[in-house]
């Protein structure tokens, strides 16, 4: 039995014969036979960093035009490597000392 894959959005039309075998699946045990079990030192990672997740803030920074178009040149997902950068200058004290 081979793979199908199938991405449905809300806008496309799916025929009967689509959905009464998306249906049909609703009842069909999902295969976890290929994906190896989470230990007990791995799980407890996984919750700390849904913790940590939880604790982020909005925070609002004035910042240069040029300052801002070169961040967003960098990209989708620009504002977490800000966040991590910030997070990083944290532990070190020195970068801070050379900007005040």
């Amino acid at each position: 039995m081979g793979i199908v894959r199938v991405i449905a959005t809300e806008r496309d039309q799916l025929s009967e014969e689509s959905l009464e075998r998306l249906a049909s699946l609703k009842d069909r045990p999902i295969d976890f036979s290929d994906i190896p079990e989470n230990t007990s030192e791995e799980l407890e990672e996984m919750r700390l960093l849904a913790i940590e997740k939880r604790r982020k803030q909005m925070f609002s920074l004035r910042l240069q035009t040029s300052t801002i178009n070169w961040w967003k040149a960098l990209g989708n997902g620009y504002t977490s490597i800000m966040a991590r950068l910030l997070d990083e200058a944290t532990r070190h004290p020195e970068w801070i000392k050379k900007c005040l």
